[in-house]
């Protein structure tokens, strides 16, 4: 038998999505035929549109009122570090990373260790928020004609709220 041969006798395999197409691909869960604008590539394989699907769906498990829970608990915790500690001048380079961390871990448990695309965004917004009315009130007063050290006491609620949204942020995305 020689190579020809056996090229005509093989079987050609098509996409199951698109069967005008022929792959060599399968799926690594489903073992389905897949095409190169199907697969989606991860590290111990490429998976189906299926799959695909049911890994984000599997991953995506929390709940509205985790959403609600998260804003409140991050509204609160972030009005509470917004307001003191940029009092704490300098040790703010400190103390802002435990506070955004604290905040995440805190959101974390409360909506019972559930993941969602959005959570991280509504904890750093919540913390926004909640830094506000400290970096306005101080910029009511360097506008209102304080010396030049009423910039300072602009520069540390951003300082805080920078360092505070950026640790939260990276907590939760990691998990």
């Amino acid at each position: 038998m020689t190579a020809n041969e056996l090229v005509t006798e093989a079987e050609v395999l098509h996409c199951k999505w698109h069967p005008g197409v022929a792959t060599a691909l399968r799926c690594y869960q489903c073992d389905a035929l897949i095409c190169a604008k199907c697969a989606s590539r991860t590290p111990v394989g490429y998976l189906c549109p299926d799959c695909r699907k049911g890994n984000k769906q599997r991953f995506q498990q929390s709940r509205p009122t985790d959403y609600i829970i998260a804003a409140v608990v991050s509204l609160v915790l972030g009005w509470l570090a917004g307001w003191f500690l940029p009092l704490s001048g300098w040790f703010v380079i400190f103390l802002s990373p435990l506070a955004g961390t604290f905040t995440a871990e805190a959101v974390w448990r409360l909506v019972g260790r559930r993941h969602g695309s959005a959570l991280w965004w509504i904890v750093a917004g919540g913390i926004v928020v909640g830094g506000l009315p400290m970096l306005l009130l101080n910029l009511g007063g360097l506008l209102g004609g304080r010396s030049a050290w009423g910039l300072l006491n602009v520069l540390w609620p951003v300082v805080h709220i920078a360092l505070a949204v950026g640790t939260a942020t990276a907590r939760l995305r990691l998990r």
